[in-house]
Formats: C-alpha cells, structure tokens, sequence
C-alpha cells in the first residue's frame, strides 16, 4: 500500500488534511480546479472601498437606525468571521445594538451556539443578536406577490431593519447557477409559501450557469425580484478557494456584484478533465469538501460522475453533523423532525449490498446514518471503514487501475480537454 496526501477533509470540524491508502500498483492522478491565493486583510479592505454597481456600504449605512446582516449556515463552507470585523467597521454608523445577525439556512436545521461561534466569531457571536431563520414560524412580514402569484413571507427580523445585507458564498448550485446574490433571501430567510413555491413553480438555471438562458424566469430571476421587492440594499459575496480560504470578495449590488463573483468563481473552481482521464480512469474519487458537514450535500460533489461513463465512482462525505434534515422536503418542523428521529435506534441493521455494477454510488463516511443513506440511495453501498473500500475494489479493478481523484468535487467547475 502507498499514501496519499491529496486533500482537505471535515469542513467546520477541523479541515484537516486526508492521507488516502491505495494499493502499490495503482496509479493516482489528482485533478485539482485553477485554484487562487488567500487575499490579504489590505484587499479585503480594498473590495469595500471598491463596491460593485452601487454606493459603498459606510455611505449606506448613514442615516439607517438598524441592520440585519443575513449569513449562510454551516451546510455552507463561507467563512463569514474572517469578513464580518471589516463589514462592521463599514456600519459604524449604526449603534451596536441595532445591528443583528440571522442564519438564513432557508428550511434547513438551526444552527447551535456553537455552531455559530464557529460561523461568525466567538466575540461576535457573544456581543450581536443572533437569530435563526424558522421557515415554518408565523414570525414573517408580508410584502404581498409577484405579478405571477409568489407569495412573498419574509424573517421578521430581516424585513423590519432599516439596512440588509447578505454576508454568502459563490458555489455551483443547480438552481440558481451560482449562489450567493439574493440567494439569503429567497430561499435564505423566507416562510413556507414562499419557497414552496419558488422549488416548485420555476425551473433552475443549470449548475454553474451564470446567466439566464431563455426568455422564462428561472429559480435565480425570481430570487432577485423577491430581494428587490424586499429591499436588499447589498451583498457581500465571498469566493473561497482548496483550502477554504477567502480568495475573491465581491460587495455591492446584489446582481452584479453576484455576477462579477461568479465569473471569479467558474475560473477559480474551473477544472479541466483531459481525454485521456476520461477515457482510461478505473476509479473516480470525489471529495465533497468543502461542502462535507452535512450528509445532504453529498449530491453536489456528484456532476463530475457525468463526465465518466466506464469508472466506479466513490464519494467522501464524513458529514460530521450526521443530521439529514431538510425541512421543505421533508415536510416537517426541525422539532418534529429531531422527536421522530430519537424514536428511531440510532444505526438499525445496514443491509450488505454487493457491489455488482458501475452504477452503484460508493460513498465513505464516518456520520452519514444507515438507515436515510439507504433510503436516499437504495442501490448504494455505504462504508465506514477505507479498508473496507479498497477490500471491495481490489478485486474488481485491474492491477495497475487508474484512479482519478477531485480534491474539492463539491465546488469544482467541470469541463473537458
């Protein structure tokens, strides 16, 4: 067996670095995005003094009694507190007091205390109001519907400051092309209706797809007219790069400040696949890191599986939180959800599928739990072990098999040689 030190693991629960054993005669070949340095707190205060298609936000901030600053959750790897002490010191025109917080993770789980020590800064977590966004409460202002009929609920919290602001990440999302923008919004901190509407009534725009494509408004054109009826006055929209740093900052108006983040980001997470991998890869490895703290976001490492039709694919979610809850789909409140799910033995008995085809998802993780993995993916094969991984390829990969592995899968931008 040899080690490979390939990659970085465990997003928001360490981001330690992951040594892979493979066996001697295969042959590892990482492909990695373009990738981009770590920028310097002098062009983190370059980005706010350079604002994006609007005024910057100290001379916002003037006359404003309040903001509501809206941060992605822990599903997300953003890391808001190396941003949020520059961000305030933008506000000071505001009192301390008036400024919040709110986790816009749209339906998903509540963050913990220390989970959003984690996301905004011990010190900033202690001294600001912080807020969880509850998708089911009645706690929302109406702003009545678009012209086609979306019902418009937004975070008290959100719609009652006088200033708001969306503090996100750029990633590929199927959905909306690209996150960040007026993503916190809708879905970020809007009630039920309004984003059971939203996933249910418009088409996405693709994933990595920046602009709109066609004359229908998609999920990323409704967004923006929900964040433009509410009055989201900017965005602060970060990049990151392999290593989860903050490598692009991009504030200013919620559109095009998105855009400009988003052509960083193709570039940034841009990855070019050469024939020759295509064509000859035994094994793909998909790392889902950055976006590896939940076991739902293991989907999103899986685009790069569509450019291989003869390889086994693998995925590696630890998902530390070991939580699969997601309220729209699941159709149920975090309290509910958290009730039924402590009736339930915490790993029931893991079926012991073989491995019988290509077609069969492999996926490595220490929380991911049995019983939602195999509901989720019934023909999947779900490992705790890597031992166990390579016990069930050896046998099926030739001696010297070629084994292609994505360090970053979750926000790689695919395209072929």
């Amino acid at each position: 067996m040899k080690s490979y030190r390939l990659m970085q693991t465990r997003a928001w629960y360490g981001d330690e670095e992951l040594t892979l054993q493979f066996p001697s005669g295969w042959e590892i070949q990482k492909i990695a995005p373009k990738d981009a340095p770590e920028l310097t707190d002098a062009e983190i205060i370059s980005a706010f003094q350079q604002p994006i298609g609007s005024i910057g936000l100290s001379e916002m901030a003037k006359g404003k009694k309040s903001a509501a600053i809206v941060v992605d959750d822990l599903s997300r790897p953003t890391p808001a507190s190396r941003i949020i002490p520059f961000l305030l010191q933008e506000l000071s025109e505001i009192p301390k007091g008036k400024i919040c917080f709110v986790i816009g993770g749209g339906s998903h789980r509540p963050l913990t205390t220390d989970e959003i020590s984690k996301k905004l800064g011990t010190d900033i977590a202690a001294e600001y109001q912080v807020f969880n966004h509850d998708f089911m409460s009645g706690e929302h202002r109406p702003y009545g519907n678009l012209p086609d009929g979306l019902p418009i609920y937004i975070n008290r919290a959100v719609a009652d400051a006088d200033l708001k602001i969306c503090l996100g990440g750029i990633y590929p999302h199927g959905s909306v092309g690209f996150g960040g923008g007026s993503k916190l919004i809708l879905p970020g901190v809007s009630g039920f209706a309004t984003m059971f509407y939203f996933h249910t009534f418009y088409r996405g725009r693709g994933h990595a797809v920046i602009d709109q494509q066609g004359d229908q408004p998609d999920n990323r054109t409704i967004s923006e007219a929900v964040a433009k009826v509410v009055g989201l006055e900017a965005v602060v929209n970060v990049v990151i790069n392999s290593r989860r740093q903050v490598a692009g900052l991009f504030v200013g108006d919620f559109v095009e400040a998105q855009r400009t983040g988003a052509q960083f980001a193709a570039q940034t997470y841009g990855t070019m696949i050469p024939p020759t991998v295509r064509a000859e890869t035994n094994l793909v490895v998909l790392n889902c890191y950055p976006l590896d703290s939940d076991p739902i976001q293991t989907s999103k490492a899986l685009w790069a599986s569509e450019h291989f039709e003869n390889a086994y694919i693998l995925a590696i979610n630890p998902a530390c939180d070991g939580i699969c809850y997601h309220g729209l789909f699941d159709q149920i409140d975090y309290q509910r959800f958290q009730t039924q799910h402590n009736k339930v033995s915490a790993d029931p008995s893991t079926p012991t599928p073989v491995l019988e085809s290509k077609d069969q998802l492999l996926v490595w993780s220490s929380n991911f739990p049995a019983d939602p993995f195999y509901k989720q993916h019934p023909t999947a094969i779900l490992y705790r072990e890597w031992e166990q991984v390579i016990e069930t390829l050896r046998p099926k990969l030739p001696a010297a098999a070629k084994v292609a592995v994505f360090p970053c899968a979750g926000i790689q931008v695919l395209s072929e040689g």
